[in-house]
């Protein structure tokens, strides 16, 4: 009982301290319940998708006419496999086009199959039933809404062998194989009389090299007793049967839904971790607290003592005073983000290509929460041990130690300068009260650089390129396949109307490495891949290949491995290492030559350009369309906004960070500055009666924060130079950056920084208005 009163007589005492690990405690658990929520949401209605479409455990494109009778009975024959299901499509080679807007990925047209959902017109939910398509009508996966800025009634063109097809569109539908805008492929459904149509037309008129026209869409499931990874059964089926080598491309179901969701479950993990590293500045601020708490209740807690309070009791009534404080704001935490987690999942959505159905994820949320919990346990009964160090005797008799002016630093102090030399004066001898609210403005420095940097990373060149994508001034696209002496010729009038850095003309294709599938880029010029390690392709029998596939395979430069498409395999060399993003970083290039030894014949239809330093786009544009006219489309990179939502998304992570950061330096400020007036309550009275102003004192005060917050600023900047690169490199390798490069602009360093420490002056300066109300009166007082 005694324990009771005397935690509430602290609460009561110090209801500022409590109320702000309230409010800290609210924003960790509503961002932590808001993440681990719509990070479950995702996957759970991602892997119900599957479950409704019956999605096999690998999908393969493949050509009608090599998905041979002797290929067919090799599956049935194939222990590891439990069944497969074959879908009749046509392949739209060239893509598909809405308005103004292009999309050359392939798309496999197909009649409705089995367990895909029609998305409402709202976009909030799933119709009950989907209606059948009608002649002239498409349903399109709900990823290709946004990739092609199209709305339930536009009338798209798909481009395939046998001709142009137009169609109107009637719905979106959740496709959940390659259904996400940020998946190439595409499979779209229309009726089955358009089916026929189109697949007649295509079986007439193939492609130059008779692989493209009309084929199947090839589901391949598992058996029970198969213990192997997607990835291994894959293989496994491809060495036994050849059906990989022979195909389009495939990919597994792991890979499905890491694609998918790749940008939701990125996005949330830099936010996670954003939010443990806010729980540590929670922890912080209330060491802080603790300590300074116990050094002003000295007195207090020496008669506590006398009176038969045990160390353990005080300390247990500390610790329940901050556990509360924040089980307070968890609760309320909780409660605060049940009805925000549709919002969040929503903005994913057009991105995954599917409706999130919204579920708390309560128990994963209790863990983190009871971790913070354990943490602070331990963080507190580390601080309060100094109470065990307290005499009654010596705290009644007022014999406790200075905690004002306690270093032997002594800054100097001038005249002139007296407000600011003597708040230097005060924070130097007084450090130790003041480095927690170094170490927070360091931390909220370096993650606002953090976002940053991810930011300024989409404009830079040389950033672009050592994340593996390349910088792009033009997109160039013909109306037809382009021979390399025809596209040499456009890259010519390029040179002579203002420069020509870097040309990005390929074409992109799946072979089998070593038996494992590998998307494969044939670059038309070889010698402008930025490589990292050893040199580009130069010869037939090389390759060049990313680091997360060197290290997936176990290869190095100067391997040999065996490279087949379709029935021909031939060997190569690793002669470089470079980094592309194609596949999330799986992936290899080689040069034109190369691809004719496995028989393939790259098509170009398009490609971009980087310009030299100085040239005009605009002026570089008119010259192509005045030479080549209707031949050509070209179009400014700035002019192109198919990476719009991504950018929304680091804009919408940037706001969070930027937010949450300046909230939290407000209320740390705030607790800290508190402590600090309370312990100078004597000193700003002896201040006042040598003449001080209160407007003098609060601006000292204030300066005092301002030299904290520099501090601060500075080893968070210095932090964020070193370690951001490796931090992002290691969370971005998901996504197929494994080198990545912060391109730190002046402004992109001044803004946090300065943002960080104009709140800590201000708020402080806020803080310190009580200091009107202490009068020389103090000074008899103490």
């Amino acid at each position: 009982m005694d324990i009771l009163t005397l935690l509430k007589a602290n609460i009561r005492r110090r209801k500022g301290t409590f109320i702000s690990i309230v409010v800290l405690m609210f924003i960790i658990s509503m961002a932590l319940t808001l993440i681990l929520s719509v990070s479950k949401s995702c996957d759970a209605s991602l892997n119900e998708l599957h479950s409704s479409a019956h999605s096999g455990n690998v999908t393969v494109m493949i050509k009608d006419a090599v998905f041979t009778d002797d290929m067919r009975q090799k599956l049935d024959n194939e222990a590891i496999l439990d069944h497969y299901k074959v879908t009749p499509v046509a392949v739209m080679s060239n893509g598909m086009d809405c308005g103004d807007v292009s999309n050359e990925n392939s798309c496999f047209f197909s009649v409705l199959t089995e367990g895909i959902r029609l998305v409402n017109k709202s976009c909030s939910g799933y119709e009950d039933s989907i209606p059948p398509l009608s002649k002239g009508e498409i349903y399109l996966s709900y990823g290709s809404k946004n990739r092609l800025k199209c709305n339930i009634g536009d009338k798209v063109t798909a481009h395939a062998n046998g001709g142009d097809f137009d169609f109107t569109i009637k719905g979106f539908v959740a496709e959940p194989v390659f259904g996400a805008m940020q998946i190439g492929w595409k499979w779209q459904f229309i009726s089955q009389e358009d089916f026929d149509m189109i697949t007649a037309a295509n079986a007439a008129q193939n492609d130059v090299d008779g692989k493209w026209g009309t084929g199947y869409i090839v589901q391949l499931y598992k058996s029970d007793d198969c213990g192997l990874s997607d990835g291994k059964f894959r293989r496994q089926v491809n060495l036994d049967s050849d059906i990989i080598s022979n195909s389009w491309g495939s990919v597994t179901l792991d890979m499905s839904k890491h694609y998918t969701n790749i940008y939701s479950d990125n996005i949330l993990a830099i936010l996670l971790v954003f939010i443990l590293i806010l729980a540590v500045v929670v922890l912080i601020v209330a060491g802080h607290s603790i300590s300074t708490g116990i050094e002003l209740d000295y007195t207090n807690l020496g008669i506590l003592k006398s009176q038969g309070f045990s160390s353990s009791r005080i300390r247990l009534s500390i610790m329940l005073q901050y556990l509360i404080a924040e089980l307070v704001g968890s609760i309320i935490g909780v409660l605060a983000a049940l009805p925000l987690i549709g919002v969040l999942t929503g903005f994913f959505d057009p991105m995954s290509g599917y409706i999130t159905e919204t579920s708390a994820d309560l128990s994963k949320t209790l863990l983190y929460l009871l971790a913070i919990f354990a943490v602070s346990v331990v963080f507190i009964l580390i601080i309060t041990h100094k109470v065990c160090r307290i005499s009654p005797i010596r705290a009644i008799s007022g014999g406790r130690r200075e905690i004002y002016f306690d270093s032997r630093l002594k800054a100097p102090i001038s005249a002139k300068f007296l407000s600011s030399t003597l708040a230097l004066r005060q924070f130097t001898s007084a450090k130790r009260r003041y480095i927690a609210s170094v170490i927070i403005a360091a931390i909220l420095v370096f993650f606002m650089l953090m976002v940053n940097a991810l930011s300024t990373a989409a404009s830079s060149r040389k950033a672009l390129k050592m994340m593996g994508v390349g910088y792009v001034d033009l997109f160039i696209d013909f109306n037809e396949t382009k021979s390399r002496e025809e596209i040499d010729r456009v890259m010519d009038t390029v040179k002579e109307n203002g420069g020509l850095q870097t040309r990005y003309f390929s074409h992109g294709v799946y072979l089998s490495l070593d038996g494992e599938e590998i998307y494969c880029s044939i670059d038309l010029y070889p010698e402008d891949i930025y490589v990292t390690k050893g040199r580009a392709p130069k010869y037939d029998n090389e390759i060049v290949i990313t680091e997360i596939a060197a290290d997936e395979f176990d290869l190095k430069i100067g391997d040999k491995v065996d490279i087949a498409k379709y029935d021909k395999h031939s060997e190569f060399i690793v002669s470089g290492l470079y980094p592309s993003m194609s596949d999330t970083g799986m992936s290899i290039s080689m040069n034109a030559d190369g691809a004719k030894k496995l028989d393939v014949k790259p098509r170009m239809v398009g490609g971009a350009v980087e310009l030299a330093e100085g040239a005009d786009p605009a002026k570089i544009k008119a010259a192509l369309e005045k030479e080549y006219g209707d031949d050509i489309k070209v179009t400014i990179a700035d002019e192109n906004d198919e990476m719009e939502i991504y950018e929304t998304a680091i804009q919408a992570m940037r706001f969070i960070i930027y937010s949450f950061s300046l909230f939290f330096a407000l209320v740390a400020v705030t607790m800290v500055s508190t402590k600090a007036f309370t312990q100078e309550k004597t000193d700003i009275g002896i201040f006042k009666a040598q003449g001080f102003t209160t407007g003098k004192l609060r601006l000292q005060f204030a300066v005092r924060f301002l030299i904290v917050s520099v501090l601060g600023a500075l080893l968070g900047t210095a932090m964020g130079m070193l370690l951001i690169n490796k931090l992002l490199s290691v969370m971005l390798k998901g996504i197929g950056i494994t080198s990545f490069y912060a391109s730190f602009t002046p402004m992109s360093v001044i803004v946090p920084a300065a943002a960080i420490c104009l709140c800590f002056f201000l708020f402080a300066l806020f803080a310190s208005r009580k200091i009107k109300k202490v009068g020389i009166r103090q000074l008899i007082t103490e």
